[in-house]
């Protein structure tokens, strides 16, 4: 069976910075530190290293984020 596509969802970029990599074997090289918005309340953080920075793997790596972080925001239960 055919997996159902996720609606895209609209993102606002807040902020980007450039910021030392944190992982050993990448030392004095940087990441871009993102800050984005998803909609009124909710925002979150990205880091993608800077040598494979590209709006592509910005736009994966915020839809990776908002999958697992967002997953169950708005969502109503009955228990």
């Amino acid at each position: 069976m055919a997996e159902t596509p996720k609606p895209e969802r609209e993102v606002t970029i807040l902020a980007m910075n450039d910021v030392p990599a944190i992982e050993p074997e990448r030392a004095g090289k940087f990441d871009v530190l993102v800050t984005y918005r998803v909609g009124q309340y909710q925002s979150g953080t990205v880091r993608i290293p800077k040598e494979e920075f590209s709006e592509e793997k910005l736009k994966e790596a915020i839809r990776a984020d908002i999958e697992k972080r967002f997953k169950y925001v708005g969502m109503k239960l009955k228990v």
